[in-house]
């Protein structure tokens, strides 16, 4: 009888696991449902593995369907959970750092007013190539971060897509202080730098959004002409209650409906989008017939269908060149790597690394590379 309720509780694991990999294939506008299993992609995975273990010590045959669902499964594995334990990797060549700087701490998240010089110190330490920034904030007065990093840091060739570009007149005493006279330009995009020249650029309209966004910028590696898409999909937006709401569930506290409800929906309206989004991104990455790298803030995991739909025959640096499960999401307890560089195949991946320093909520990712 326990035995036939654990085979039970086994193939159910198996459907849902099968389930997850699913997600990676049909856009969550049909099945929206699915997305959340495949977010769930590890745990379920885990619980899989837990099984096969008990039918081999168990000597039972029945471990065999365990095993089989598991190899079925391993490309998605492979994208979860790198295993380059034994690979030496050298950061040699081209650098490229993307980052979502989260606005340069600029509603001081972390209360430290110190985050933006260190954010900014850790750009300068790793002497990138080519800085792919999400979620960048500029502005004309105190914070002129674009000013900065191009003429302070050795980045002369820019392109900068402001999806939000607010003027105002400062009102009060202390902005007046703060920002002197005149009149505040604040800008927030995705912003695109390099110490090579860039001989194009653009941007790739998602219309379903107006604080996401994607550029291209060509650019010319001493004679070898390569785009360099830089994305930011559907955040998810989540609120100060969310997070709350967030951090009671990981201390096992009670909460009410209402609330994970509300993040719930947000999530599939994220979900929706970003599907989408992706169906843009590779679109126009298909149209290009010349050399290509993608780097930027998913906002979803490797199972995906955002990851699965742009990533497409592109190599994904991670797993050629890291091991684990490479985190990019900045939470002690994360697992979750929601940042990818991609790459052509004709390109030679040299080193992968992300820098495990909360300055902002995702890690910096910076890979080097050989054309």
């Amino acid at each position: 009888m326990l035995r036939g309720f654990f085979k039970f509780l086994n193939v159910f694991a198996l459907l849902v696991l099968l389930a997850s990999c699913m997600a990676t294939y049909i856009e969550p506008t049909k099945y929206w449902q699915l997305t959340f299993i495949g977010f769930a992609f590890p745990v379920v995975l885990i619980v899989n593995f837990i099984f096969l273990l008990i039918w081999i010590y168990k000597r039972d045959k029945f471990g065999l369907i365990s095993l089989v669902s598991i190899v079925l499964t391993w490309k998605f594995i492979h994208a979860t959970f790198a295993m380059n334990f034994n690979e030496e990797s050298k950061e040699t060549g081209i650098k490229v750092l993307s980052w979502n700087v989260k606005n340069f701490d600029l509603y001081n998240w972390n209360k430290n007013t110190e985050t933006r010089e260190q954010m900014i110190a850790l750009i300068k330490n790793e002497k990138a190539d080519v800085l792919c920034l999400q979620e960048f904030y500029t502005n004309n007065q105190l914070f002129h971060n674009l000013e900065y990093l191009r003429d302070s840091l050795g980045y002369p060739y820019v392109y900068f897509f402001p999806s939000v570009d607010l003027k105002k007149l400062p009102k009060s005493k202390l902005q007046k202080t703060l920002w002197k006279k005149g009149e505040l330009h604040q800008q927030w995009g995705v912003a695109t730098f390099s110490k090579f020249p860039i001989v194009d650029s653009g941007k790739i309209d998602f219309k379903n959004s107006f604080a996401n966004d994607c550029i291209y910028t060509d650019i010319d590696f001493s004679g070898n002409r390569t785009r360099v898409y830089n994305v930011h999909f559907q955040s998810i937006h989540l609120g100060y209650d969310d997070y709350a709401t967030l951090d009671s569930l990981e201390q096992n506290q009670t909460t009410r409906w209402a609330p994970v409800k509300n993040i719930m929906l947000k999530m599939k309206r994220a979900y929706n989008k970003r599907s989408q989004q992706a169906n843009i991104v590779a679109e126009s990455m298909t149209e290009f017939s010349g050399q290509k790298i993608l780097c930027g803030d998913f906002n979803d995991v490797p199972v995906s269908y955002t990851y699965t739909t742009t990533k497409g025959n592109l190599q994904d640096a991670f797993i050629e060149k890291s091991k684990g499960f490479g985190a990019t999401f900045a939470n002690k307890f994360s697992i979750f790597r929601i940042d990818y560089t991609l790459f052509d195949s004709g390109i030679k991946i040299n080193s992968y690394k992300t820098i495990r320093k909360e300055l902002s909520d995702h890690y910096p990712v910076v890979v080097t590379f050989s054309l």
